[in-house]
């Protein structure tokens, strides 16, 4: 819902606005899987918090915007590759610009995104799903002790 109201207001085209529902409903399911792997693990709520911030802080710090790869050391372009934020930040950019020739290809520059990264960008989102998930699974069994 957030998606299509933030899509009405920005009067996002039907194709931009398809690439955006897809990489939001993706984001939704990596940072379920994160916080459902989190809060397995953790003892209590709080310490669940105090787990999640260095995680969420540095995805949203290192998304391709705030901090974009072409002005972040290069010691440290190695988060843009897990980073899921980067991922989809960049394939909405890059979908964006197309419908600019000039100022797009002036933008992706400036930021240092490429283009077809799309696949690569979703299978790094589907298998962090899928570790969080399986990581879950083992932190509820052996730091919880749930049985069934």
């Amino acid at each position: 819902l957030n998606v299509l109201i933030m899509a009405g207001l920005a009067q996002l085209e039907a194709d931009v606005l398809h690439v955006v529902i897809n990489w939001a409903l993706l984001l939704f399911f990596v940072y379920d899987s994160l916080f459902a792997f989190i809060g397995a693990v953790a003892a209590d709520t709080r310490q669940a918090q105090v787990l999640a911030t260095p995680f969420v802080s540095v995805f949203m710090l290192f998304n391709g915007f705030v901090v974009s790869k072409a002005d972040a050391p290069a010691a440290l372009h190695w988060i843009f590759g897990i980073s899921p934020n980067a991922y989809a930040m960049q394939s909405i950019v890059v979908k964006m610009a197309e419908a600019f020739p000039l100022e797009g290809g002036m933008l992706l520059e400036k930021f240092g995104y490429e283009e077809a990264h799309d696949r690569l960008g979703a299978c790094v989102l589907i298998i962090a799903i899928i570790l969080l998930r399986v990581a879950q699974q083992l932190g509820l069994k052996y730091l919880n002790h749930i049985r069934r």
